[in-house]
């Protein structure tokens, strides 16, 4: 077997050199930093038993490492923009559920009032920045544990 390593290195070389590409599987795959949108929206603890409701990866999941921007729809942008509106009131947005500009306008907002990077999109990093309505007492606005 020690003659087809010498082959082996040659044909890699050869492959590398000349453009041909050696593994072309891994081209087309999905980085693995790579986060899934948020399609739905879980409670999280905000302490002493209250909760909020924030934008994750599924209904129910809890896991909040997803992002929302531009062209982003449903119940996880209706939750991200009625905190915007309510905590604290950014008053040039509704409630619509569609990721337009006006919502990354206000997400830029928060991210700068927050302190949080400031790019106009929502991830974890926003979403743990921010802070939220309380459940069933939606003039509160808490941070969420």
């Amino acid at each position: 077997m020690r003659p087809i390593r010498p082959l082996m290195a040659a044909a890699a070389a050869l492959a590398l050199t000349s453009g041909i590409a050696v593994l072309p599987a891994l081209t087309s795959a999905v980085p693995a930093s790579a986060q899934a949108s948020c399609a739905g929206t879980s409670l999280k603890s905000a302490g002493l038993g209250f909760q909020v409701r924030v934008p994750t990866t599924g209904n129910g999941t809890g896991n909040t490492n997803c992002d929302l921007g531009v062209g982003n729809q449903g119940a996880a942008v209706k939750t991200l923009q009625n905190a915007l509106i309510v905590c604290p009131p950014f008053d040039n947005l509704h409630v619509d559920g569609i990721y337009g500009s006006l919502t990354q306008e206000s997400v830029e907002d928060a991210q700068q009032y927050y302190g949080a990077h400031v790019d106009g999109v929502f991830g974890p990093q926003t979403s743990s920045h921010m802070s939220w309505p309380l459940v069933g007492n939606p003039g509160v606005c808490v941070f969420w544990s």
